[in-house]
């Protein structure tokens, strides 16, 4: 049981509500071409994200991010923690954890932190 008390933030992260867009694709089903999809809020830890395709938990996500912080796109792998009906049969909405981030990637994501949020 969680010793805090019911309405304290539980992330470790501050969850930064911004609409960048991406790119992915499921790393072991490359078959599939990669989607594009627009982040409804990130963190340092991860993302969450609509699509038109579910996902099994645990599934690996390769994931091109584009910010106005760097003008490269930035590569992520995710872990899929949650892929639910956001419109059954239509739309998903998923969440998904960060993986094996890269020093370039660690910095775009403090970056969108540091602008985003207010008092930083």
């Amino acid at each position: 049981m969680d010793p805090r008390p019911s309405g304290v933030e539980r992330r470790e992260f501050a969850r930064i509500k911004k609409h960048f867009v991406i790119r992915f694709v499921q790393k072991n089903n490359l078959t599939v071409k990669y989607e594009v999809s627009q982040v409804e809020n990130i963190s340092r830890g991860g993302m969450s994200f609509s699509s038109g395709i579910t996902f099994t938990p645990d599934a690996e996500l390769l994931i091109e991010l584009r910010t106005p912080y760097m003008s490269e796109t930035v590569h992520l792998v995710g872990v899929v923690l949650e892929s639910k009906d956001k419109i059954p049969g239509i739309l998903y909405q998923n969440r998904i954890k960060f993986k094996d981030l890269t020093p370039g990637a660690k910095d775009i994501l403090d970056k969108i932190e540091k602008y985003n949020i207010k008092g930083a």
